[in-house]
């Protein structure tokens, strides 16, 4: 077979494959978010092992003067997800009042974080589906997760591996 031709076939063996991938998947339930429950958790996890990956002696670390500290990006994290969740369950409405993004402890920002992430979880997965509020989860998950990686570079400046993407 000319190389061409084995070209031709490997793309339409590939192409085949990402399609009956893409049909095998479960149909989402109508009328809610369960479809979204494996994300939801992967966030939570792995936004939590990044958490930990930080020792408690270097929360205070900032790479230079003009960021926060890694507490003060974690808290920020853990305050918007209360900040979300206050929204989503106030039709859009919350006041954005964080306080001292330097008052907790590794210890508490973990404790604070699991039960905010469970929290938020529970309620989205206890919605019924909505254009709006599918918005506002994509934007909650888009925040985390830029937040998230600002601390995993604050980890590989301090010479910590960071935890596995998830």
């Amino acid at each position: 077979m000319k190389t061409r031709q084995k070209l031709a076939v490997l793309l339409a063996a590939f192409t085949l494959v990402i399609f009956a991938s893409f049909m095998s998947m479960a149909p989402a339930k109508k009328g809610g978010y369960d479809w979204m429950k494996a994300r939801l958790d992967a966030s939570k996890t792995y936004t939590m092992a990044v958490l930990e990956a930080m020792p408690k002696d270097a929360y205070t670390y900032k790479p230079n003067e003009d960021q926060r500290t890694f507490a003060a990006q974690a808290y920020h994290i853990v305050y918007s997800i209360d900040y979300f969740h206050r929204a989503f369950a106030n039709g859009g409405n919350a006041q954005w009042q964080p306080g001292d993004e330097e008052a907790m402890s590794k210890a508490e920002l973990i404790d604070w974080a699991n039960k905010k992430f469970d929290e938020m979880n529970d309620f989205i997965l206890k919605q019924e589906t909505n254009d709006r509020l599918t918005a506002g989860v994509m934007s909650y998950l888009d925040h985390n997760a830029h937040h998230r990686g600002q601390i995993v570079t604050y980890l590989r400046m301090k010479g910590i591996q960071p935890p596995n993407y998830q």
